[in-house]
């Protein structure tokens, strides 16, 4: 009997440990689900938090253990030997990752629904997470890229609003270049671009090499208005009877005095409004592009919550309080719905 209750008072202090480490993992979870916070910041801090509860509570689960110092000081050797050797190995991956997650996200360089360009990869943001961000390209399709890499690379972020769109084409020294710089602003406007402007980027030994450029209004039609832009420039260049074949063309061909310009056709114009290609290709990045604008609109309906209690709290006339208290209500019931939509979205993207 007296083995016994030693052997249960031996195995009484580990066992509190486990379960007080398993108390406020439970606790560090209800707190966040209470706090119904839908910033990705959160998710992190919490996880964070867990992995700092859980590594702390092994090293003292260790030290209770009813077992002789020396056999402590082995295990503990040995964890640490388990950890430095992680720590070693991943060092250049995933704590470079972690870190480089960490100020990404502090730095604040880009947000869901960007359209970005990393080395020769283009497309626009789905996701960002400590370890990497995903995005959805041309094609549709998904990449993962560490952050690592994102840190360590130069990244290109296009404007939403008033971004420049151009293209190039190469042109004959006989076409006058007042007529060509025309005819190219011409095409650009054709497209909707805003205040074009031409410039002359190269003089080859058979051709001039000219740019049009133009502003969008409207960067998430970025990839369609570029394949637009190119057919306009074909179409005002051959409308005015402008050839876009150069002079060694000709020559090699050995053909005297032929035009390679196509008979021009006027454009059906469509019954009905076309779906643009960008919201098929990027279905998912519109999604999350909408999610961060929803969470824009929440902080500021937050603020205007808190700008009313301080109203309230200064306020003696009854009737501004109870109008300030009504509008109070409307609003938390407004982020309890605009949350729960969040909440929503993000369950559907994961």
């Amino acid at each position: 009997m007296e083995s016994l209750l030693n052997i249960l008072k031996s195995i009484l202090e580990p066992t509190s440990v486990m379960i007080i480490i398993i108390m406020l993992l439970l606790l560090n979870t209800w707190i966040f689900n209470r706090m119904k916070s839908v910033q990705s910041t959160a998710i992190i801090i919490r996880r964070s938090i867990a992995f700092l509860i859980s590594f702390i509570g092994t090293i003292i689960f260790i030290l209770s253990l009813p077992v002789k110092d020396v056999m402590k000081g082995q295990i503990l050797s040995f964890l640490a030997i388990i950890i430095s050797a992680g720590i070693a190995l991943s060092s250049t991956t995933v704590l470079g990752n972690l870190i480089a997650g960490f100020m990404n996200n502090s730095m604040n360089r880009f947000r869901n629904g960007d359209l970005v360009t990393i080395n020769d990869i283009q497309g626009r943001v789905i996701k960002k997470s400590i370890f990497h961000i995903e995005i959805q390209l041309q094609d549709s399709n998904f990449v993962t890229i560490p952050n690592l890499f994102i840190a360590t690379n130069p990244v290109k972020l296009t404007r939403k609003t008033n971004t420049v769109i151009s293209t190039s084409v190469s042109l004959g020294y006989n076409i006058p270049r007042a007529k060509i710089e025309e005819a190219l602003k011409e095409a650009a406007l054709a497209t909707g671009l805003k205040d074009p402007y031409v410039y002359i980027t190269g003089l080859g030994d058979f051709s001039v090499v000219y740019k049009i450029h133009g502003f969008l209004v409207d960067s998430s039609k970025f990839f369609s208005t570029s394949s637009l832009l190119n057919a306009k420039v074909m179409d005002i260049l051959h409308e005015n009877r402008i050839e876009i074949v150069s002079p060694a063309f000709m020559n090699q061909r050995r053909v005297d005095e032929q035009q390679f310009i196509p008979e021009y056709h006027a454009e059906k114009k469509a019954v009905e409004k076309e779906v643009s290609p960008e919201e098929l290709v990027f279905d998912e990045a519109m999604k999350s592009e909408e999610t961060e604008k929803k969470k824009d609109l929440l902080q500021k309906i937050i603020s205007r919550k808190e700008e009313l209690k301080a109203k309230v709290k200064e306020t003696k006339d009854e009737e501004e309080i109870k109008k300030h208290k009504t509008s109070i209500e409307r609003l938390e019931v407004l982020i309890e719905k605009i949350e729960e939509n969040i909440r929503e979205q993000n369950k559907k993207s994961e």
